[in-house]
């Protein structure tokens, strides 16, 4: 009587391998997109936290048309306001936030922030993150396009 030895042949592991790298290869990619994704979205809410504070100063301030900002500068006075993160911080995709020069423009209106990924198009399938509604301020863009009525940081 022979005896059957126990354990797994070289081919059966060598196909196990190969299955584990396919499931790797499909999945990986899609937790990067989530990964990207997850950093514009939260960007995009730290925009939002710094033009609410830009608002809170000008209205402090009692800003008028084309105001300076004041003479401690805007990071250190709009960081007052902020909780969890400074405007001189990074976006957590790697950007740099842009806030105006002045608190209001020659209208009046508060000057919206911007971030540098706005642009990006990390994909590099020709939809920029700004399409896809990231790095940027909610509020700022209607059917794809700056809002008409607010001026952007340069």
């Amino acid at each position: 009587m022979l005896k059957r030895k126990s354990g797994f042949t070289l081919v059966e592991i060598m196909i196990v391998v190969a299955i584990i790298g396919l499931i790797v290869a499909i999945a990986v990619p899609s937790f990067l997109k989530s990964r990207r994704d997850a950093q514009g979205s939260s960007c995009s809410a730290q925009l939002d936290q710094i033009y609410s504070a830009c608002e809170q100063v000008a209205f402090k301030l009692n800003a008028g048309d084309a105001e300076p900002w004041p003479a401690a500068g805007a990071p250190a006075t709009l960081n007052t306001y902020l909780r969890g993160f400074v405007v001189t911080d990074n976006c957590p995709g790697g950007g740099t936030y842009t806030v105006g020069a002045n608190i209001t423009d020659a209208n009046g209106i508060v000057i919206v922030p911007v971030c540098d990924r706005e642009n990006a198009d990390p994909d590099g399938d020709g939809v920029l993150n700004r399409q896809e509604g990231l790095h940027i301020h909610r509020r700022s863009f209607i059917d794809g396009a700056r809002n008409p009525d607010l001026t952007f940081a340069a």
